[in-house]
């Protein structure tokens, strides 16, 4: 079923707001390193090492938000964001997805 401007365009906050909620759930950790780098608690290379820890899992959201299904990425952001609505319950192939 083809949707409308409206709901792609529904769709499309819905996915950047995933985005940002998976990116910025792995920035947080490392902006507390940077805390403990800048007070003397963790090394420069300890450091370096974290950044590119959270470079690896950038690139993994980046895969997964231009790769991916996209479809079945909203209903993901959808149930990880809590953003169901009596709509999406009645969705059949949402409820594949459920169960």
């Amino acid at each position: 079923m083809k949707k409308t401007k409206e709901e792609r365009k529904r769709d499309r906050r819905i996915l950047d707001l995933y985005h940002r909620h998976l990116t910025e759930k792995e920035l947080e950790p490392l902006f507390e390193k940077f805390k403990q780098w800048k007070s003397g608690e963790l090394t420069y290379f300890e450091l370096t090492e974290l950044i590119h820890e959270f470079h690896k899992k950038n690139q993994e959201i980046y895969k997964t938000f231009n790769y991916g299904d996209d479809e079945y990425l909203v209903f993901i952001a959808k149930r990880e964001l809590n953003m169901f609505n009596e709509k999406d319950l009645e969705n059949e192939v949402y409820q594949r997805w459920m169960y």
